[in-house]
């Protein structure tokens, strides 16, 4: 009898530290590193720069606004409407831009379109003076006939190295090529109302 006593109250014990065992099992944490592992998996991809253009069209012979501030002398000798755009197809394809000439000035419906416009052309000095050139463009961009985008250039030369041997319109080529290279930085993240150059 009183081994089953000894029997009887060694299973209750037992019973008793599972039970006591369990109130001091700290809680689960599978749910929480369950919710965990669901947020770091589905990370916030960094925002992607989807205005970047890569294929964009512009017209053959850029725009010129006809007031003081353009130099008609410089227009008839020297070439500069066409020579941008001539240097914007050929410098943005090397920076992975495609343009497409376009005799059209007026907006495609269909993808981009970049609108550039002389805004001021001055041609001071000459080589035996030394030169004083600027040139200044608005450029508007669109989408889809729909302007999106727009910025201000501007750039200006005394002629560089050996600038007294060389011509007006050489000077002033500089001046553009410059802006066609800050034409290109722009549209790689076309910011509204962005001013490159030398624009004070």
């Amino acid at each position: 009898m009183k081994k089953y006593g000894l029997t009887i109250f060694a299973l209750c014990s037992a019973l008793l530290a599972g039970c006591g065992g369990n109130t001091n099992t700290k809680p689960s944490s599978t749910a929480a590193s369950d919710t965990s592992s669901t947020t770091t998996s589905h990370k916030v991809s960094p925002p992607t720069n989807s205005d970047k253009v890569l294929n964009v069209a512009v017209p053959r012979s850029i725009l010129v606004k006809q007031n003081s501030q353009i130099s008609q002398a410089a227009l008839n000798e020297c070439t500069l409407t066409t020579q941008y755009s001539d240097l914007l197809k050929q410098m943005a394809q090397e920076k992975g831009i495609n343009v497409t000439l376009v005799d059209s000035p007026k907006p495609t419906k269909k993808g981009y379109y970049f609108q550039p416009t002389f805004v001021q052309i001055y041609s001071g000095g000459n080589a035996f003076i030394g030169h004083r050139k600027f040139t200044r463009i608005h450029g508007v961009l669109f989408k889809n006939g729909e302007k999106v985008s727009e910025a201000n250039f501007g750039r200006g030369s005394g002629g560089g190295f050996m600038g007294n041997f060389k011509g007006s319109c050489s000077v002033l080529g500089r001046t553009v090529e410059a802006n066609v290279q800050d034409a290109i930085l722009w549209l790689h993240s076309p910011v509204n109302g962005a001013t490159f150059g030398d624009i004070s």
